[in-house]
C-alpha cells in the first residue's frame, strides 16, 4: 500500500513540475518579466507581501506574482459587478467570507477597495493559511478540513464568496458545502459560488460528457477532491436543482461577466 501511495505522489510530483513548465513557457512574456521583477523587487500595489513562487502555484498553477495579483484583481472586479448589478453595497461592519481563500488572491484586493469590513479566509490547505496570517494582518484566517464544520458561528456572514471552490468538490461534497455555508451565512446574506459550466465543456473527454448527459455532474480525478487537479463540471440544471435548499437565485451568468474568467457564477441569497 505505501509503494502505490509513493508512486502516485510521484507521479502528482512529476504533472506539476510538466504544468510548471508548461503554464511558464506559454505565458511568459518580456512586459509580464518586466513587471514581475517590479513586484518582486518593490512590492504589489497594495504595499502587502506577494506570496513565494511555490505558494502561487498551488492555486493557479503558475509562479508568477503579476498573474496573481491581475487575476485577483480580475476576480475581484467581477464579483463586485454581481452585486452592483444586484443593488448589493458591503456596510460598514459587515462581515465577509473567502471560502477557499488560498493565499490572498481575491480577499486582499476586498481590503485594497475596502476597509471598513471585516474579512475572513478560510482554506483546506495550512501552509497557505500559515502564509496568510503571518502576511495578510487585516483578516482572520482559519484551516477547515474537507469536511466541515467551519470554526465560524451560525449566522455569522454577510457576504460569502467561494472562487473556484465547488470546481475542485464532487457531488457529495458541494451538497455538504452548501448546507455548512447556509448555517455561517446570515438569513439575507448573499453567496457568490463559481463553477465549470457550459463554457467549459467543450474540450471535454467523451467520457466526461457521458457522464454530464446523465447525471450533470462530472469529475476528473475524483479520488484526489479538494485539490486543484480534480476538475468538476456541472449543468446550471443541476445546480439549480441540488444546490439551492434555503436559497433563493438571485442572478446567474453563463461563462462569467468578464472575457478572461469562464466560470459560470451563482448569485445566492439565504432565505431561511
Amino acid at each position: 500500500m505505501k509503494s502505490v501511495v509513493k508512486k502516485s505522489l510521484q507521479k502528482l510530483h512529476v504533472i506539476d513540475l510538466a504544468r510548471n513548465i508548461y503554464n511558464s513557457f506559454n505565458t511568459f512574456s518580456i512586459s509580464l518579466f518586466l513587471s514581475e521583477r517590479k513586484y518582486r523587487n518593490s512590492g504589489l500595489p497594495d504595499h502587502l507581501p506577494a506570496p513565494p513562487s511555490n505558494l502561487i502555484f498551488l492555486i493557479i498553477g503558475l509562479r508568477w506574482a503579476t498573474v496573481y495579483w491581475r487575476s485577483g484583481n480580475e476576480i475581484f472586479e467581477e464579483i463586485q459587478f454581481v452585486l452592483k448589478k444586484n443593488s448589493i453595497d458591503l456596510k460598514p461592519s459587515d462581515s465577509v467570507l473567502d471560502f477557499g481563500c488560498g493565499c490572498g488572491r481575491i480577499i486582499r484586493h476586498f481590503y485594497y477597495h475596502i476597509k471598513d469590513v471585516h474579512f475572513f479566509g478560510s482554506d483546506y490547505n495550512p501552509q497557505l493559511i500559515e502564509w496568510c496570517k503571518s502576511n495578510l494582518l487585516f483578516a482572520h484566517f482559519s484551516t477547515n478540513k474537507l469536511l466541515p464544520p467551519l470554526e465560524y458561528g451560525s449566522d455569522q456572514f454577510n457576504l460569502i464568496y467561494a472562487r473556484s471552490v465547488f470546481t475542485h468538490i464532487g457531488s457529495e461534497l458541494q451538497k455538504i458545502w452548501m448546507h455548512e455555508l447556509r448555517r455561517v451565512l446570515k438569513v439575507g446574506g448573499y453567496l457568490y459560488i463559481s463553477t465549470h459550466g457550459e463554457s467549459t465543456f467543450i474540450k471535454l473527454d467523451k467520457n466526461v460528457i457521458e457522464e454530464l448527459k446523465s447525471n450533470g455532474i462530472a469529475s476528473v480525478n475524483q479520488n484526489i477532491e479538494g485539490d486543484n487537479k480534480c476538475t468538476v463540471f456541472q449543468t446550471k440544471k443541476y445546480f439549480e436543482e441540488n444546490l439551492l435548499e434555503g436559497f433563493e437565485l438571485m442572478d446567474f451568468i453563463s461563462g462569467g461577466a468578464k472575457k478572461k474568467l469562464s466560470q459560470d457564477i451563482y448569485l445566492l441569497k439565504r432565505i431561511n
